[in-house]
């Protein structure tokens, strides 16, 4: 019997990352971090923004910086980002 893959949580950020977050409409500013879980298949983070404030919000809206390259947080869906996400994991841009 063949294992199902579906159950590896995607996971690109860790504790104490720094990611690109919506603070309102339009506007994303970096926050850390703190704290995350999966729930209802999709990655939740608790971050917390540099004038303490401290929210949920979905992996999905977030973006993480590596290098100076912001790249996006949720599950690659398309052709392209996936191998984006596989070059950048090549060349050790990434740690998952």
């Amino acid at each position: 019997m063949k294992k199902s893959r579906k159950n590896r949580v995607y996971k690109l950020v860790n504790l104490g990352d720094t990611v690109l977050a919506p603070c309102s409409k339009d506007v994303y500013r970096k926050a850390i971090v703190i704290d995350t879980h999966v729930k209802n298949e999709t990655l939740a983070l608790r971050i917390q923004f540099d004038t303490g404030a401290i929210h949920f919000i979905s992996s999905e809206l977030c973006y993480r910086i590596v290098n100076g390259v912001a790249i996006p947080i949720e599950k690659p869906k398309t052709k392209l980002q996936k191998f984006c996400v596989w070059f950048l994991r090549k060349l050790g841009l990434s740690e998952v």
